[in-house]
Protein backbone atom coordinates (compact mmCIF):
# COMPACT_ATOMS: atom_id res chain seq x y z
CA UNK A 1 0.00 0.00 0.00
CA UNK A 2 1.48 3.54 -0.94
CA UNK A 3 -0.99 5.85 -0.41
CA UNK A 4 -3.52 6.46 2.46
CA UNK A 5 -5.99 3.73 2.76
CA UNK A 6 -4.99 2.01 -0.35
CA UNK A 7 -5.44 -1.56 0.14
CA UNK A 8 -9.01 -0.52 0.37
CA UNK A 9 -9.03 -1.00 -3.74
CA UNK A 10 -8.50 -4.89 -2.91
CA UNK A 11 -10.73 -5.33 0.16
CA UNK A 12 -12.66 -8.10 -1.83
CA UNK A 13 -9.79 -10.10 -2.60
CA UNK A 14 -8.49 -9.70 1.05
CA UNK A 15 -11.64 -11.06 2.46
CA UNK A 16 -11.81 -13.54 0.24
CA UNK A 17 -8.34 -15.24 1.31
CA UNK A 18 -8.98 -14.99 4.83
CA UNK A 19 -12.21 -16.73 3.53
CA UNK A 20 -10.27 -19.48 1.61
CA UNK A 21 -8.12 -19.42 5.16
CA UNK A 22 -10.79 -20.79 6.95
CA UNK A 23 -12.69 -23.00 4.43
CA UNK A 24 -9.09 -25.10 4.19
CA UNK A 25 -9.27 -25.35 7.73
CA UNK A 26 -12.26 -25.08 9.24
CA UNK A 27 -10.93 -25.19 13.07
CA UNK A 28 -8.76 -22.12 12.82
CA UNK A 29 -11.92 -20.05 12.71
CA UNK A 30 -12.43 -17.81 15.54
CA UNK A 31 -15.83 -18.26 16.17
CA UNK A 32 -17.32 -16.37 19.15
CA UNK A 33 -14.18 -15.06 21.73
CA UNK A 34 -16.42 -16.60 24.12
CA UNK A 35 -15.64 -20.31 22.71
CA UNK A 36 -12.02 -19.30 23.35
CA UNK A 37 -10.72 -22.32 21.32
CA UNK A 38 -7.37 -22.58 21.39
CA UNK A 39 -6.93 -24.08 17.26
CA UNK A 40 -8.37 -20.30 16.41
CA UNK A 41 -5.41 -18.60 14.38
CA UNK A 42 -5.81 -15.53 12.40
CA UNK A 43 -4.62 -15.69 8.77
CA UNK A 44 -0.63 -15.20 8.03
CA UNK A 45 -1.80 -12.47 5.77
CA UNK A 46 0.45 -9.17 5.80
CA UNK A 47 0.10 -5.34 4.65
CA UNK A 48 3.20 -3.14 3.91
CA UNK A 49 2.75 0.31 4.40
CA UNK A 50 5.30 1.82 1.78
CA UNK A 51 6.55 5.30 2.59
CA UNK A 52 4.17 6.49 5.78
CA UNK A 53 1.67 5.40 7.80
CA UNK A 54 -1.17 4.80 5.73
CA UNK A 55 -4.18 3.70 8.12
CA UNK A 56 -5.14 0.98 10.60
CA UNK A 57 -6.58 -2.23 8.27
CA UNK A 58 -6.98 -4.24 11.46
CA UNK A 59 -10.63 -4.79 11.08
CA UNK A 60 -9.28 -7.24 7.95
CA UNK A 61 -7.74 -9.30 10.18
CA UNK A 62 -4.02 -7.83 10.17
CA UNK A 63 -3.53 -9.01 13.21
CA UNK A 64 -1.65 -9.30 15.57
CA UNK A 65 0.00 -5.73 14.82
CA UNK A 66 3.36 -7.16 13.63
CA UNK A 67 1.42 -8.23 10.31
CA UNK A 68 1.13 -4.41 9.21
CA UNK A 69 4.87 -3.38 8.54
CA UNK A 70 6.11 0.12 7.70
CA UNK A 71 8.73 0.61 5.41
CA UNK A 72 10.40 3.37 3.25
CA UNK A 73 9.71 4.17 -0.14
CA UNK A 74 12.78 2.04 -1.28
CA UNK A 75 11.89 -1.11 -3.62
CA UNK A 76 14.36 -3.17 -2.18
CA UNK A 77 13.82 -3.15 1.17
CA UNK A 78 9.96 -3.29 0.33
CA UNK A 79 11.28 -6.83 -1.44
CA UNK A 80 13.48 -7.60 1.68
CA UNK A 81 10.53 -7.98 3.50
CA UNK A 82 8.48 -9.34 1.54
CA UNK A 83 10.72 -12.02 1.18
CA UNK A 84 11.47 -12.30 4.94
CA UNK A 85 7.51 -13.25 5.04
CA UNK A 86 7.79 -16.01 2.61
CA UNK A 87 4.87 -14.29 0.92
CA UNK A 88 3.49 -16.68 -2.22
CA UNK A 89 0.59 -14.56 -3.08
CA UNK A 90 1.34 -11.16 -3.45
CA UNK A 91 -0.38 -8.06 -4.57
CA UNK A 92 0.62 -4.77 -5.65
CA UNK A 93 -0.62 -1.27 -6.39
CA UNK A 94 -0.83 -0.20 -10.09
CA UNK A 95 1.05 2.39 -11.29
CA UNK A 96 4.00 3.40 -13.55
CA UNK A 97 6.86 0.49 -13.49
CA UNK A 98 10.78 1.81 -11.90
CA UNK A 99 13.43 0.02 -13.28
CA UNK A 100 14.93 -1.14 -9.62
CA UNK A 101 18.10 -2.69 -9.09
CA UNK A 102 17.62 -5.14 -5.77
CA UNK A 103 19.67 -7.18 -3.81
CA UNK A 104 21.79 -10.04 -5.06
CA UNK A 105 19.55 -13.01 -5.54
CA UNK A 106 16.48 -11.79 -3.82
CA UNK A 107 14.30 -11.27 -7.07
CA UNK A 108 15.29 -14.96 -7.76
CA UNK A 109 14.43 -15.74 -4.37
CA UNK A 110 10.69 -14.18 -5.41
CA UNK A 111 10.24 -15.43 -8.17
CA UNK A 112 10.71 -19.14 -7.13
CA UNK A 113 8.07 -18.64 -4.49
CA UNK A 114 5.36 -16.24 -5.50
CA UNK A 115 2.74 -18.19 -7.25
CA UNK A 116 0.44 -15.83 -7.74
CA UNK A 117 0.67 -11.66 -8.17
CA UNK A 118 -2.57 -9.40 -8.53
CA UNK A 119 -2.49 -5.38 -9.41
CA UNK A 120 -5.18 -3.61 -7.87
CA UNK A 121 -5.93 0.03 -7.53
CA UNK A 122 -6.69 2.06 -4.73
CA UNK A 123 -9.70 3.46 -6.27
CA UNK A 124 -11.34 0.11 -7.59
CA UNK A 125 -9.81 0.04 -10.97
CA UNK A 126 -6.54 -0.84 -12.98
CA UNK A 127 -5.39 -0.76 -16.61
CA UNK A 128 -6.28 -3.44 -18.39
CA UNK A 129 -8.21 -5.25 -15.90
CA UNK A 130 -7.84 -9.11 -16.05
CA UNK A 131 -11.01 -9.86 -14.12
CA UNK A 132 -13.17 -8.45 -11.05
CA UNK A 133 -14.52 -9.49 -7.47
CA UNK A 134 -17.90 -8.25 -7.02
CA UNK A 135 -19.72 -7.72 -3.97
CA UNK A 136 -22.78 -9.54 -3.44
CA UNK A 137 -24.05 -8.59 -0.49
CA UNK A 138 -23.65 -5.14 2.57
CA UNK A 139 -21.84 -7.44 4.75
CA UNK A 140 -18.77 -7.41 2.18
CA UNK A 141 -18.56 -3.76 2.95
CA UNK A 142 -18.18 -3.81 6.39
CA UNK A 143 -14.57 -4.28 7.34
CA UNK A 144 -14.47 -1.65 4.56
CA UNK A 145 -16.54 0.80 6.37
CA UNK A 146 -15.34 -0.04 9.91
CA UNK A 147 -11.10 1.00 8.53
CA UNK A 148 -12.84 4.08 6.92
CA UNK A 149 -15.03 5.36 9.50
CA UNK A 150 -12.98 4.97 13.29
CA UNK A 151 -16.02 4.90 15.68
CA UNK A 152 -17.45 1.79 13.84
CA UNK A 153 -14.10 0.00 15.13
CA UNK A 154 -14.90 -0.67 18.40
CA UNK A 155 -18.49 -2.25 17.64
CA UNK A 156 -17.12 -5.38 17.24
CA UNK A 157 -15.47 -5.65 20.79
CA UNK A 158 -16.59 -7.95 23.25
CA UNK A 159 -18.51 -6.25 26.34
CA UNK A 160 -18.21 -7.69 29.74
CA UNK A 161 -19.31 -9.96 31.69
CA UNK A 162 -19.73 -12.14 28.93
CA UNK A 163 -16.17 -13.94 27.57
CA UNK A 164 -13.16 -15.01 29.18
CA UNK A 165 -11.20 -12.80 30.97
CA UNK A 166 -8.07 -13.26 27.98
CA UNK A 167 -10.68 -12.67 25.34
CA UNK A 168 -11.31 -9.01 27.35
CA UNK A 169 -7.29 -8.42 27.58
CA UNK A 170 -6.98 -9.22 23.90
CA UNK A 171 -10.50 -6.83 23.17
CA UNK A 172 -8.70 -3.69 25.61
CA UNK A 173 -5.18 -4.47 23.58
CA UNK A 174 -6.78 -4.34 20.05
CA UNK A 175 -8.67 -1.06 21.19
CA UNK A 176 -5.83 0.51 22.37
CA UNK A 177 -3.73 0.21 19.53
CA UNK A 178 -6.86 1.45 17.30
CA UNK A 179 -7.17 4.32 19.17
CA UNK A 180 -3.44 5.29 18.60
CA UNK A 181 -3.85 4.88 15.54
CA UNK A 182 -7.29 6.76 14.90
CA UNK A 183 -5.63 9.85 13.55
CA UNK A 184 -3.47 8.02 11.17
CA UNK A 185 -3.30 9.01 7.60
CA UNK A 186 -6.37 11.42 8.21
CA UNK A 187 -5.35 14.09 5.51
CA UNK A 188 -6.56 11.05 2.80
CA UNK A 189 -9.77 9.85 4.80
CA UNK A 190 -11.72 11.88 2.62
CA UNK A 191 -10.14 10.93 -0.65
CA UNK A 192 -10.37 7.35 0.26
CA UNK A 193 -14.38 7.52 1.72
CA UNK A 194 -15.08 9.33 -1.75
CA UNK A 195 -13.17 6.94 -4.14
CA UNK A 196 -14.94 3.96 -2.23
CA UNK A 197 -18.71 6.12 -2.87
CA UNK A 198 -17.54 6.35 -6.40
CA UNK A 199 -17.57 2.40 -7.04
CA UNK A 200 -20.52 1.13 -5.07
CA UNK A 201 -23.86 0.93 -6.61
CA UNK A 202 -27.49 1.99 -6.05
CA UNK A 203 -27.25 -1.29 -3.21
CA UNK A 204 -24.23 0.19 -1.67
CA UNK A 205 -22.22 -2.78 -3.52
CA UNK A 206 -18.57 -2.46 -5.37
CA UNK A 207 -16.75 -3.86 -7.68
CA UNK A 208 -13.42 -3.99 -7.62
CA UNK A 209 -10.72 -4.66 -10.94
CA UNK A 210 -7.88 -6.36 -10.98
CA UNK A 211 -4.77 -7.57 -13.15
CA UNK A 212 -3.13 -10.79 -13.32
CA UNK A 213 0.52 -9.95 -13.23
CA UNK A 214 4.57 -11.71 -13.58
CA UNK A 215 6.64 -11.61 -10.59
CA UNK A 216 8.58 -9.33 -12.61
CA UNK A 217 6.39 -6.42 -12.79
CA UNK A 218 5.52 -6.71 -9.15
CA UNK A 219 8.96 -5.82 -8.71
CA UNK A 220 8.88 -2.80 -10.72
CA UNK A 221 5.64 -1.70 -9.04
CA UNK A 222 6.81 -1.96 -4.95
CA UNK A 223 6.68 1.96 -4.51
Amino acid sequence: MTEPFGAIGASHLIQLAVTAFYDAVPSRRNGSLRDNDARAIYPEIYLFHVGGAFGDHGSFDFWPARKEIFLPAEARLVLDAVNDRGITRLAVPDGIPRSVEHEWKEPAAANDRISTVLVYGADGHVVDPTWQIAGLTPATESNVRRVLDPERRYASGPAEPDYPQDALLQSRHWRTRTELRRSEAAEGLAVAQLRRDLLRDARGLAVEEYRTASVDEALALLV
